[in-house]
């Protein structure tokens, strides 16, 4: 009887370490299944995340492409068409590559890539040709005419092809076999960019033989000599919002860089917080930013730009021309260009977000101004304005008197004329060389709902 009873313990104790065993490999089991779930999941995210970048690389190189495009026939300095046509080529061949990178169809995307590919030939081919010596001719523009309007509407295909997968929730990194398949309405939309019943029509290339910017580094200008402490960099902070404004300042991190600033943190009354810098050279306010921008629109521009101009002079910022504007979240953003005897100094730039709610200002960015900002010499042109005029592509309609201008132009500055006129229903701005006559920038003047902009 004993030798029974002892024999059920030991089972029991068997059965115990058994089941305690299985339980334990169960758990570990379930674990693994998780954790290898979860890093299926995060690799697939990941991978996911990778494609929608190189789908919204596609789309800034084709926006980027056709501006370049609708520049070219304006500009008449060789150049410029030059450098536009080269960037064209380098974009072309980025757009390829983005979408060589993707999951998708070969099939489906070969007349796409062919174009991109036939794009970038051809305009390297141009761009060889003219530093030989040789114009653009009428067939040439007619050509690249062709071309951005495919640019275009390819640029729109993709835009309305992924607002379509982000409404459905489709994801590239689950297709699977994709390699030769033709286009499919519903799982693929991006592979039907190219359908010709969307509006795409490819034009044949059409050749002659084989296809073949303001901020500067150094020391900064206007800084001035006095070195300030962290408090001071506070108080210089405070004075420049308004100490009524102000219910707690405080230090932040401090920052280094070609400008080396202090941090500072201030709350306001309506509980605003700003993060700026303060340069630890000269006490100049270098930054500020709000921590978040959600704002009531009840002011119009013309108003903000009036209180904006006013906080520039109340800082001692002299004469300054309202540049271009941009509108977002109750705040309106405005450049402004310093100016020297009624000459624009386009090197010395300040960008202010102003309330449209109040009129105060929350955002400042000064690094253009205080890298650059000097009295300039030798503010003379050697040209008149009607030489200068005479200078640019007559299909421009010209809108108003030049105006004298300093910009950037690779490491130096050139004084010029700007001149601003239409030229097939867009805004540009054409820069002489106020001394040699030459075209040294060629800008398309963008305007939308939320402001104006020049590229």
């Amino acid at each position: 009887m004993k030798n029974m009873k002892e024999n059920k313990i030991l089972k029991d104790k068997k059965q115990l370490i058994i089941y305690s065993f299985l339980s334990v490999a169960l758990i570990v089991a379930v674990f693994l299944a998780i954790s290898y779930g979860t890093q299926a999941k995060a690799s697939s995210q990941a991978l996911e995340d990778t494609y929608t970048q190189r789908v919204l690389e596609t789309q800034e190189y084709l926006q980027s492409i056709c501006i370049k495009l609708e520049k070219i026939p304006v500009s008449t300095d060789r150049r410029s068409q030059c450098d536009l046509l080269t960037g064209i080529s380098r974009q072309a061949d980025c757009v390829v590559t983005s979408l060589s990178a993707l999951p998708l169809s070969h099939v489906a995307m070969s007349d796409t890539m062919k174009f991109c590919n036939q794009l970038s030939e051809y305009t390297l081919g141009l761009a060889l040709s003219m530093a030989g010596g040789a114009e653009l001719t009428d067939t040439d523009l007619e050509q690249l005419a062709s071309m951005k309007t495919q640019c275009s509407l390819l640029l729109g295909q993709f835009v309305t092809a992924r607002n379509t997968m982000l409404e459905e929730s489709l994801r590239l990194a689950t297709l699977q076999n994709v390699f030769y398949h033709d286009a499919e309405l519903t799982a693929r939309p991006l592979e039907q960019v190219a359908e010709k019943d969307r509006g795409m029509d490819y034009p044949a290339m059409i050749y002659d033989g084989a296809f073949s910017d303001a901020r500067y580094n150094g020391t900064p200008k206007a800084l001035g000599d006095t070195m300030i402490n962290e408090q001071q960099a506070v108080e210089i902070a405070v004075r420049y919002i308004g100490a009524d404004r102000v219910k707690e300042s405080k230090q932040g991190a401090p920052v280094e860089g070609n400008i080396p600033c202090y941090g500072v943190v201030l709350t306001l009354h309506d509980g605003t917080e700003l993060f700026a810098e303060v340069t630890r050279q000269g006490g100049k306010l270098l930054w500020i930013v709000p921590e978040h921008a959600d704002f009531s629109p009840g002011m119009t521009l013309e108003e903000c730009e009036e209180a904006a101009l006013k906080f520039l002079r109340e800082h001692g910022y002299g004469s300054m021309d309202a540049n271009h504007y941009q509108v977002y979240d109750g705040l309106a953003v405005i450049n402004f260009v310093a100016m020297q005897d009624e000459v624009l100094l386009y090197p010395d730039l300040v960008k202010l977000q102003i309330r449209m709610d109040t009129g105060e200002v929350v955002g400042l960015e000064s690094h253009n101004y205080l890298m650059n900002h000097t009295t300039r010499e030798n503010l003379l042109p050697a040209l008149t304005p009607e030489e200068a005029l005479a200078k640019v592509n007559e299909s421009l309609v010209v809108d108003g008197a030049p105006r004298l201008c300093v910009i950037p132009f690779k490491d130096n500055e050139e004084l010029c004329f700007e001149i601003a006129g239409e030229y097939e229903g867009r805004q540009y701005l054409i820069y002489i060389d106020a001394v040699s006559g030459e075209e040294r920038q060629l800008l398309m003047v963008v305007q939308n709902t939320d402001g104006v902009l020049s590229v």
